[in-house]
């Protein structure tokens, strides 16, 4: 298992390290423009030249346009999620129909090594690079707050914002393993997983703003993850952590029975 956990590291190293900094230093540089801007003035400046959509979006995540709203929201920014969700959505990729369309996987097979333990490993492998990406983000934002005096969020609902974001890109990086574990291309692997990450999150934005589509939200993955509740109000719904957890779960476990039966290559 080891073996497989550093060849992963070897082979996606450069890539997870540049996902940390672009991260962290998006964090990072948010903190920095909420100390030097004003950012209630610009707030009330942006909402007044807005049409009534776009306005009633920046209202929800960011409300009244207070510093501690928009440090939140740089967490629930598209670019964030995207960086994100590259990192829940490459090694699952890779794990399985990345290697049988390459050929590998017969020869990594051939050691002495169960195909239990061999995505045992890299489970662990994809948990242990979101989590490190996660603490660079959280290790921005913390940085950027004592760096500008930002008495903003403490180390408990940055734990608790750590946890949760883990937890949603878990679900979404075994939604993509169980659908690489019955692909051959990977390719298409990714291209299924990505679809699924951008539905979801779209499903949640539109039935934010739409009251006539609220009735999805319970059915994005993204709803269950709300950085604004957790580090302004300092709540972590139960429920989000049961979902996205039994996600998680369920994708895997689909992986490793459909792994154990199928035919490779």
């Amino acid at each position: 298992m080891i073996n497989i956990v550093r060849r992963q590291l070897e082979r996606n190293w450069p890539f997870l390290l540049a996902v940390m900094l672009v991260l962290g230093g998006f964090e990072f540089l948010l903190c920095a423009m909420v100390a030097t801007v004003n950012v209630e003035e610009m707030f009330t400046q942006m909402s007044n030249m807005m049409p009534p959509l776009f306005r009633a979006m920046i209202e929800q995540n960011m409300p009244g346009g207070r510093p501690a709203g928009v440090l939140a929201f740089g967490w629930n920014h598209p670019v964030a999620h995207a960086l994100l969700t590259a990192v829940a959505i490459a090694p699952p990729v890779q794990a399985i129909a990345g290697e049988v369309e390459s050929g590998a996987i017969e020869l990594v097979l051939a050691q002495p090594i169960s195909r239990a333990r061999y995505l045992a490993a890299h489970v662990a492998f994809g948990a242990g690079a979101l989590a490190a990406v996660l603490g660079a983000g959280v290790a921005g934002t913390a940085l950027g707050q004592a760096v500008y005096s930002l008495d903003a969020f403490g180390w408990p609902r940055l734990a608790e914002l750590f946890v949760n974001g883990l937890l949603l890109q878990l679900a979404i990086y075994g939604v993509t393993l169980a659908i690489s574990a019955f692909g051959r291309e990977g390719g298409r692997v990714a291209l299924a997983g990505v679809l699924v990450a951008v539905v979801s999150f779209l499903v949640n934005a539109v039935a934010t703003l739409w009251s006539k589509a609220e009735f999805a939200r319970p059915w994005s993955l993204h709803h269950y993850f709300d950085p604004r509740e957790v580090l302004v109000n300092g709540h972590l719904a139960a429920a989000s952590i049961v979902t996205l957890g039994a996600i998680a779960i369920a994708g895997i476990a689909v992986a490793s029975l459909r792994f154990e039966r199928r035919d490779l290559p």
